[in-house]
């Protein structure tokens, strides 16, 4: 039998190790995207400094939506607004790791507008193809996972099942190769992918963004506000990333900072904003880096 003494010394040490690992930080998503549209200003934008701080001490994730689908499978990096080049790609990954922060490889059908038709080819007759080509392109260029943005409008719910099978099979080779994969996703039941869709996404994925950007926000009523968000997301809250406008101050008559605080109070969900450019100024303050620097690094 032990002596009182002992005990309540064995006592002491396991309620001040529960202690310390309550108050271990764990660090949140926070993501953003480099526009193909806004390379170079994207580019300066990681760079700059807002009063000392930067999005270098924010990001957690970067992705480069450079890449689309082909109706057969394949991926390309389509030169609408020029030629992306291997080398651009390499300088947006060295940043990314001098910082700690995961490079993604954006895949999306909106070159000219979200072509559903071109996604679905890619995902439900080639899953096997495009899941092979997006491996092959990530390991290529040493990228740390795959962002999957492929959008389409109207009533799609028909392809929710090829859609999360191609997610599912491209999630097991990310895995398996050490990489991550985040999806982004309509923020309530319209569109594809939509809300509707998350309890079999979510399980799969390491982030997910609501993409309602000015749509919902920290006051908002009904689906919109970012409590619902969570809500939807259940038990897999963590793996959700609250989408918010980079180009506006203030929306859902809410100030940009203010939406921002929910999610820093809230101590579960990430941030996604879209996109690199911060085109609003408030997104180019110490204050709001601040802020944002506090998600990789809080509960």
């Amino acid at each position: 039998m032990l002596k009182p003494s002992l005990l309540a010394s064995l006592v002491a040490s396991l309620f001040a190790m529960t202690a310390v690992a309550e108050e271990t930080p764990t660090k949140r998503m926070v993501m953003t995207w480099v526009a193909p549209y806004a390379v170079d200003k994207c580019r300066n934008r990681l760079n700059e400094s807002f009063g000392g701080v930067g999005m270098k001490d924010g990001l957690t994730h970067l992705a480069l939506q450079f890449w689309a689908p082909t109706k057969t499978g394949e991926v390309e990096r389509p030169t609408k607004y020029g030629a992306i080049s291997d080398a651009t790609v390499s300088t947006f990954r060295d940043w990314g790791n001098s910082h700690g922060v995961r490079v993604m490889l954006c895949i999306f059908n909106g070159v000219d507008a979200w072509d559903w038709p071109l996604a679905r080819a890619a995902f439900a007759d080639h899953r096997k193809e495009f899941v092979d080509a997006l491996v092959a392109e990530t390991e290529r260029l040493a990228l740390d996972g795959v962002d999957v943005d492929l959008e389409g409008n109207g009533s799609l719910d028909s392809a929710k099942d090829a859609f999360v099978q191609f997610v599912r099979e491209l999630s097991d080779r990310l895995h398996a190769a050490g990489k991550q994969i985040t999806v982004d996703s309509f923020s309530y039941k319209w569109n594809a992918p939509n809300q509707t869709w998350w309890a079999d996404l979510l399980p799969l994925v390491d982030g997910l963004t609501t993409m309602g950007y000015d749509e919902i926000g920290a006051n908002a009523s009904d689906w919109r506000s970012y409590t619902a968000q969570k809500a939807a997301a259940g038990a897999h809250a963590s793996k959700l990333l609250i989408g918010m406008p980079g180009d506006k101050a203030q929306w859902q008559k809410t100030k940009a900072d203010e939406h921002l605080a929910w999610v820093i109070r809230d101590q579960t969900v990430g941030l996604s904003i879209w996109d690199a450019q911060l085109e609003a100024p408030v997104w180019r303050t110490r204050s709001v880096w601040e802020g944002i620097a506090k998600l990789r690094v809080t509960k």
